[in-house]
């Protein structure tokens, strides 16, 4: 075929100007937060002039990344003066639209330019994020590293403004989103160890041939709930946003619903009580919401929660009419048997002594890898 030469200069210049295919997905997440007052005498929120550090585990690995920041509770419009990642060693600095500093509107996020930058699956990385005057980030809480122009340094709780960094892939590996509560988030694991079960769980994955191009992100908030808020928007409120729009998502685990039952029934005057049908039916809200957006919703059974602090012979009633509901209904696609994993052989109700961090509610790290250890590939495999 002979091309006339315009022609052929028209599709030359085609051929430039096309979009660069991309598999863009998650390797990382933190789920949007409002603003918060300071909690406890560690808690950083002072980010006037800081350069506040956040260091993370990507799980996917790929050939360019993204970095998405977030504004999406915030209720003012938020600047910051510039951002970088460090991944392999490497520092590299963040563009907005081709400029280095950035205002994200109230209710917004922000996804930075993409760079080519080779990422390995589950490798350590850290993002760094410069503040100018009266910063007030509404974001995960997370712990952070924040510098001053004076020298001084503080390491607590904070806010991270990074919500997302997604890889281009080149693969269509699955995207398995852990959606849940301080027990999905790690609480009470070794800090900066990522021992949490979705982390255990993504690492276990890289050593697996044929789920080395899957990824694992970590939806869960410190003291979330179902169906009120707590910490953080309600299940069926953030659905949406930190599962159906996390990039190449194709799976989410659900494992929600005690902070619910306890608060619930050990405070009915203030929080009204929860019974089983109020949690069955937020838990089929799910479901349907995930299965309209074509993903494979997995149910995982809740931990015996004997002697923590919001334990009643009431709600103990509920939490196991609820799991018996999530293993016989069918109403998931599959079901991962948390509580058998982690309960004490001699009192079910409570969680099995060196799998308990000591508030009887949370796992210690060894009752994180039992937990990632119980979960078998194979489910996400068939619906």
């Amino acid at each position: 075929m002979t091309l006339v030469p315009w022609r052929g200069a028209i599709l030359l210049a085609a051929l430039i100007a096309a979009p660069v295919r991309a598999d863009w997905v998650a390797g990382w997440t933190a789920a949007p937060f409002p603003a918060t007052p300071v909690l406890t005498d560690h808690d950083v929120r002072d980010y006037d002039d800081a350069s506040v550090r956040q260091e993370i585990v990507v799980n996917a690995g790929g050939t360019r990344l993204r970095v998405r920041m977030t504004n999406a509770l915030g209720t003012a419009p938020l600047h910051f003066v510039a951002a970088s990642i460090e991944i392999d060693g490497r520092t590299v600095t963040l563009s907005f639209g081709g400029g280095a500093s950035a205002t994200i509107a109230a209710g917004a996020a922000l996804t930075s330019d993409p760079l080519t930058v080779p990422v390995k699956a589950f490798q350590r990385s850290a993002i760094d994020v410069r503040y100018g005057a009266g910063a007030v980030p509404a974001a995960h809480l997370l712990t952070v590293t924040a510098r001053y122009p004076d020298g001084h340094t503080r390491t607590a709780r904070g806010p991270a403004l990074a919500a997302a960094v997604e890889v281009d892939s080149g693969t269509r590996g699955r995207v398995i989103v852990t959606f849940g509560d301080s027990i999905t988030e790690g609480a009470r694991a070794t800090p900066q160890s990522f021992t949490g079960w979705p982390e255990l769980f993504a690492a276990r994955l890289t050593t697996l041939p044929g789920n080395r191009d899957w990824s694992v992100v970590n939806a869960g908030i410190h003291g979330n709930r179902l169906l009120r808020d707590g910490a953080g928007p309600n299940a069926l409120a953030r659905f949406d946003r930190d599962v159906l729009a996390v990039a190449g998502a194709t799976d989410v685990i659900v494992l929600e619903g005690i902070n619910d039952i306890g608060w619930g029934n050990a405070k009915p005057t203030s929080n009204g009580p929860v019974t089983a049908e109020d949690v069955i039916a937020a838990y089929r809200q799910l479901i349907d919401r995930g299965h309209a957006a074509g993903l494979r919703v997995t149910g995982a059974t809740l931990l015996p929660f004997r002697g923590s602090i919001y334990f009643t012979p009431a709600g103990e009633q509920v939490r196991q009419a609820v799991n018996r509901w999530i293993r016989t209904s069918h109403a998931f696609d599959a079901v991962i048997d948390f509580e058998r994993a982690m309960a004490d052989a001699r009192d079910p109700s409570q969680l099995a002594p060196g799998k308990d961090s000591g508030d009887h509610l949370h796992p210690s790290d060894a009752g994180y890898a039992a937990m990632a250890a119980s979960i078998d590939p194979r489910l996400f495999r068939t619906r």
